[in-house]
This record gives structure tokens, C-alpha cells and sequence, in this order.
């Protein structure tokens, strides 16, 4: 109780002082700001890409792939393969009894950028006629859907606004192919929302290919993947593997989300260690300007230990008001903001856990800036410090 009851009184006493060593603290304030400002800003990156990935996963879907494709657009799925698929037991039935298994066609090919005018390659997906069924929450904000048989597209409206001669009524060449626009969708800010589509067999056949990349299949419920799964993995006419919707998806961001935190921790860990010692600095002073009353407190019998808590405290609510801030400037300034890489758009997004994922480094900033100087208060010889203020 005693200790507690020193420990209180010795940190009142350094708060007290604080205003008199407003300046330096303002230094550490607002580097822990920055730091934590940047790094949820570039964490919110993959944060964002995460959560606009996730959007309309399904526990009822599957997506069958080639076995040992590193990606789904690398694959190849025979028509023969498609019909056994289609049938393979749990694949739910449509209103007019037809299994609702969609081969999906992709061929990568080269946009143009609005915004610099430079290229980038983008998947342009050949899809069947179930796809808007078995994506009940794409709609259509212009246009139509494509037709079969004639070189029309369809794309998301992120795509159009992002890549030249994708609005609608455009013509754009792909490969040497010329496609019409004839449709925008939108589909609740998934990231559906970047894709070309057009009829499966006519991108087949315009791009003289013969052999589908993937099949997504509609479950009767989810406790049948396990039965579909097992059905098309232990026939001996394929050479498949299925995934639930949701663990494909995380699979097909997964190296680009690892590349984006990747960044955000190493940039934010140099400027992190940068705050430390500005932390560090802070207190050291803050212990010079408080060597008499420290060595006052010493000498009528308050423990170091007081000492030590009470350095650190002052350390740690110096930092923390640093990350609120930084969280608050992040949130304003990137929440919600698209960002677009490699073919795709998404918004920032400035999560709890990123903001909580601040102030833990924060903290741990203020805990290590204080940590050296408290050690060195607590060990200041009484009689030297007297003399020496």
C-alpha cells in the first residue's frame, strides 16, 4: 500500500510539472503522431483490400480449380470436366432444374489508365448466363447484359472509371479482339466491382483457346462442400481442387496483402525507432529539469521504484494523445479513399484493430523513450544531484 500511495504521489507531482516542459513533449506528441499516421495509412492498404475481397463470400459457394494452379487464371478445365462437375452430388439446382455451376473463362489483357495514361494487365473473365443469378447483388447502372455469340463486354464500375474506353457505348480492343461496351454494374463495392465480363464461349473462341480456368458452383447449402469436395477430388477423370469461396479469395490476395503490410510495418518500425529516441531525449530532459525534487523525494525515503513508475507514466501519456491523433488524421484523411495497384480499386479502410494496432505501438514507443531515463532517475545519487541543482 505504501508503494502504491509513493508511486501516486510521485506522479502527480511530475504531471504537475509537465506544462513547464510543454515544448519537448510536443516534439515526442507529434512524432508518435506521425508514426502511427503512417503506418495505419499504409496498414489500411491491405485493410482495405482484405475487406472489399471478403464482401459476398459465401459458405454455400466453391471454386473448383486445376490442381497445383498457383492462380485461378492459369488453369485449364476441359468442358468434358465442366459437365462432371455440374453434376458432381450437392450442387444446387436453379428454378429451371439446371445446375448452377458457372465455368469461368479468363484471359489477362492491357488497359489503358485514365489518370496517366500508362498500361496494366487485367483479368477479362468469359462467364455464362447464371452469373447474375448466382451474384444476386450486382445491378446493372447503366446498359445491359452482354449477348451470346457477339463480341459485347460488361464491366464493373470501378473498371470504367478507372481504365480508358471501358464507359459505356465504348469500343475497346483486347488482343487484337474489338469489344462493345454495353453494360456498367455495380455490386455493393465488392471487388467484382473491377471485372470485364463477357459470354464464356465467345471469349473462347475469340482468343482461340478450349479449356475453362475455373468453375464456381452453387452448393444446396454449405454443409455440402464436403460431399461435393470429396466427390470430384476422388474421381480419377479429374485433376481438380475445391475451395470454399471465401478461403480462395483470401488465397488469391494473400501475397499482395503479406507485399502491402510488409511496407507498412517496415516503414513505420524505421520511423518508429526514430520517435524512441525523440522519446528518449524528452525524458532524459525531463529528469534533468527534475534532479532536485528527485533527489528531495529520495532523500525523506521515497523508493526508486516510485521513481522509475512515475518517469514512465509521464512517458506513456505523453505518447498516447500522439496516437490519437495519428489515428484521427489517418481515418480523416485516407478512410474511405480508393486507391488503386495492379488492375484493381478499393477504399482505405481505417479499422478498430488498426487504430487499437497504433496505440499498442505507441505505448511501446512511450514505455521505451521512458524506460532509460527512469532507470537513470531512480539511480541519481542524492547528494550529486543537491550539488548540482
Amino acid at each position: 500500500m505504501k508503494a502504491i500511495t509513493e508511486v501516486l504521489a510521485v506522479t502527480w507531482m511530475s504531471l504537475s510539472a509537465l506544462p513547464q516542459r510543454i515544448g519537448a513533449s510536443l516534439v515526442t506528441l507529434i512524432g508518435v503522431a506521425c508514426v502511427v499516421g503512417v503506418l495505419i495509412s499504409l496498414l489500411a492498404i491491405g485493410a482495405g483490400l482484405s475487406q472489399t475481397v471478403g464482401l459476398h463470400t459465401r459458405a454455400d459457394r466453391a471454386i473448383v480449380m486445376s490442381s497445383g494452379s498457383a492462380a485461378a487464371y492459369l488453369g485449364s478445365i476441359s468442358p468434358s470436366a465442366v459437365s462432371i462437375i455440374s453434376e458432381a452430388p450437392g450442387v444446387k439446382q436453379d428454378a429451371q432444374g439446371r445446375p448452377m455451376a458457372e465455368p469461368i473463362a479468363t484471359v489477362i489483357v492491357e488497359v489503358t489508365k485514365k489518370r496517366d495514361g500508362g498500361s496494366t494487365n487485367v483479368p477479362f473473365e468469359g462467364v455464362g448466363p447464371q452469373v447474375l443469378e448466382m451474384s444476386p447483388t450486382m445491378k446493372f447502372v447503366a446498359g445491359r447484359m452482354f449477348r451470346p455469340a457477339v463480341h459485347e463486354l460488361i464491366v464493373g464500375r470501378a473498371a470504367s472509371a478507372q481504365f480508358r474506353n471501358l464507359g459505356l457505348g465504348d469500343r475497346i480492343s483486347l488482343r487484337g479482339v474489338d469489344w462493345t461496351v454495353v453494360g456498367v454494374f455495380a455490386d455493393e463495392g465488392a471487388i467484382s466491382e473491377n471485372a470485364l465480363m463477357a459470354d464464356a464461349s465467345t471469349v473462347l473462341q475469340a482468343f482461340d483457346r478450349n479449356a475453362y480456368q475455373m468453375v464456381a458452383v452453387q452448393l444446396a447449402s454449405p454443409s455440402a462442400f464436403a460431399t461435393f469436395r470429396d466427390s470430384l477430388t476422388t474421381n480419377p477423370q479429374l485433376s481438380v481442387e475445391v475451395k470454399r469461396d471465401a478461403d480462395y479469395r483470401r488465397q488469391q490476395i494473400g501475397q499482395l496483402t503479406n507485399v502491402l503490410n510488409f511496407i507498412g510495418y517496415f516503414v513505420g518500425g524505421v520511423m518508429a525507432l526514430g520517435a524512441v529516441f525523440g522519446a528518449v531525449n524528452t525524458m532524459y530532459s525531463a529528469v534533468d529539469a527534475r534532479a532536485r525534487e528527485i533527489a528531495t523525494l529520495r532523500a525523506i525515503g521515497f523508493g526508486g521504484l516510485s521513481v522509475v513508475v512515475s518517469v514512465l507514466i509521464e512517458s506513456l501519456l505523453v505518447a498516447l494523445p500522439g496516437a490519437l491523433v495519428g489515428a484521427a488524421a489517418a481515418w480523416v484523411l485516407f478512410n474511405g479513399h480508393r486507391f488503386s495497384s495492379v488492375g484493381l480499386s478499393f477504399p482505405l479502410a481505417v479499422t478498430p484493430g488498426l487504430v487499437w494496432l497504433g496505440v499498442i505501438w505507441a505505448l511501446a514507443i512511450g514505455f521505451l523513450g521512458g524506460l532509460a531515463p527512469s532507470i537513470r532517475a531512480a539511480r541519481l545519487p542524492v547528494a550529486e544531484a543537491l550539488r548540482a541543482t
